[in-house]
């Protein structure tokens, strides 16, 4: 399935979750002593970087796949 297919609300769902990950492990660093708040706070904010950056690379991913579509859709035009 691609991206483009997935709804509008999944993408800032996906997103968001990512964010929310992030800020968690903030709260959780601020909130939490010890060495208890700061595993948790790399753990979560790592995540949700990590997670984020996978779904930027998708996004690439797919806009490199629809280019190499249109460029395959114009070389079967111009063949006739």
């Amino acid at each position: 399935m691609s991206w483009e297919s997935v709804a509008r609300r999944s993408r800032i769902l996906a997103y968001g979750t990512a964010g929310l990950l992030v800020v968690a492990g903030a709260v959780c660093g601020a909130l939490i002593d010890g060495v208890v708040g700061q595993a948790l706070a790399i753990a979560l904010i790592t995540v949700g970087l990590g997670g984020a950056l996978l779904l930027l690379f998708y996004e690439v991913g797919l806009s490199e796949d629809r280019a190499r579509a249109r460029e395959e859709e114009r070389r079967r035009r111009r063949r006739g």
